[in-house]
């Protein structure tokens, strides 16, 4: 097999980059997208040529497939995904994996038992800062890890006017699994146990109940202790939508990175952006960039028979750190994190 022929459900803000990827690589020919919007099923099948359904089971039924992309809202990719399993497809998983442990493992006992591969889309896996960090991390001159923090945040107008489901969602799910997932890549080991606090108020006093910021302490196993702050209710007048940091310090070597300013400085009669020339850009050869890559390396790995850079199982890690911030949160406990058996 040269060319794989893919899917994509959900066709949203990030399912829309999907479609890009697939439809300017050359081993991928995209046939079909699933998405509930009539609108835009109407505006992506003329724009890029594509059947489109409404229903995942009819795309399944009717369209000859390799494999299928979900990108639908947090909370609701398992039932797209495990039909897309059943019916003998691989699956790239848009982050999180999924928002409760019943799901991911439902989502990875299915794959084993039909036989197909799982991949997640954890893109800071692709960001050259971020490979660079790892790759350091791994020198036997920089030392042990003694100390880490990480946080990410969104502008309010995530939560508040992108998305009409923030409140079946969390920083938690919907930021902290990027960090959560990137500090165990870093680390090379798992999280032990988790210590959580955070603030419901500003988000819930406009109507969507969910956490404004969370506070996550992770214990790892090479007894380094991680520092995690989420959020989304940066002002809408930051320079970037999101915003995010990295410190490690290790016996001999001190690690930092700003993803906030990329070193892209933009000036216009209402504030200064910061944009992410790393993320995603347009090229006369379609969409580049780390935002893009694992999309490409999806179809690459299953062409060549690669393992994935990011698999389900790392997708179920980073719910199992996730669904314990959230118990943490409710208990004001510390919450050990159970192995897989």
């Amino acid at each position: 097999m040269s060319r794989l022929k893919v899917a994509v459900v959900g066709a949203g803000i990030y399912g829309i980059n999907h479609i890009r990827a697939y439809k300017h690589n050359e081993r991928a020919e995209l046939t079909s997208v699933c998405e509930l919007d009539p609108k835009i099923r109407e505006r992506i099948g003329a724009e890029y040529g594509v059947r489109t359904y409404a229903l995942v089971e009819d795309m399944l039924k009717n369209e000859e497939l390799d494999a299928v992309s979900i990108a639908t809202p947090d909370g609701f990719h398992a039932a797209p995904a495990i039909l897309a399993i059943m019916s003998g497809k691989n699956v790239l998983i848009e982050k999180p994996l999924a928002t409760t442990l019943a799901d991911a493992r439902s989502i990875i006992s299915a794959a084993v038992k039909y036989g197909v591969r799982v991949a997640v889309d954890y893109h800071k896996r692709w960001d050259p800062a971020a490979i660079q960090i790892r790759n350091a991390l791994r020198e036997p001159a920089s030392g042990r890890p003694v100390r880490g923090y990480m946080n990410m945040d969104d502008i309010i107008d995530v939560p508040s006017k992108w998305f009409t489901w923030s409140g079946n969602s969390s920083p938690v799910h919907f930021l902290g699994t990027h960090c959560y997932d990137q500090i165990r890549w870093f680390m090379g080991c798992e999280v032990t146990e988790v210590f959580a606090v955070g603030t419901k108020q500003l988000l819930k006093s406009m109507g969507i109940d969910t956490y404004d910021t969370v506070q996550a302490f992770l214990l790892m196993e090479n007894g380094c202790w991680w520092t995690v702050e989420t959020g989304w209710i940066y002002p809408s007048g930051f320079s970037k939508n999101n915003d995010g940091r990295t410190q490690i310090l290790c016996e001999n070597a001190l690690f930092r990175s700003d993803s906030q300013n990329r070193g892209v400085e933009i000036y216009d009669g209402v504030k200064c952006h910061t944009p992410n020339s790393y993320f995603m850009q347009e090229s006369k050869a379609g969409p580049f960039g780390f935002g893009i890559e694992p999309i490409n390396d999806f179809v690459r790995c299953l062409l060549s028979g690669e393992p994935f850079i990011a698999d389900a199982s790392d997708g179920l890690e980073a719910e199992k750190i996730a669904e314990a911030v959230h118990k943490s949160l409710e208990t004001g406990a510390k919450v050990k994190i159970e192995r897989e058996s």
